[in-house]
């Protein structure tokens, strides 16, 4: 016997057509995936009140706004706007409204 043949695998066999397997189901949903509606509100309610229990919830103000406002102005990190980028977002924004207005109307 040579060397090849004795390294010869044998085939693999045909492989099935679809659907002729026998199909597993679809893994389910984990995390909040697998929640209904409710119990992704409930389980977030819950979260929101043991953190003002805890006084670690967030109250965001009018002056707290402000103060997250000016950060990146002061850390130099605040976007620059060029005038054509300004002009383009001006002008998106206007016909945002427009459309708004329109569907409102109708």
């Amino acid at each position: 016997m040579n060397a090849r043949a004795m390294n010869h695998q044998p085939e693999a066999p045909a492989s099935e057509p679809e659907g002729a397997t026998e199909a597993s189901p679809p893994p389910r949903p984990r995390g909040f995936a697998g929640m209904t509606p409710e119990q992704r509100r409930a389980l977030g309610s819950k979260g929101g009140r043991t953190a003002h229990e805890r006084g670690t919830a967030n109250k965001f103000t009018p002056e707290t706004a402000s103060q997250a406002g000016r950060r990146p102005h002061e850390n130099g990190t605040a976007h620059k706007w060029t005038s054509e980028e300004a002009r383009e977002a001006g002008r998106k924004g206007g016909s945002a409204l427009r459309r708004r207005a329109g569907r409102a109307e109708g």
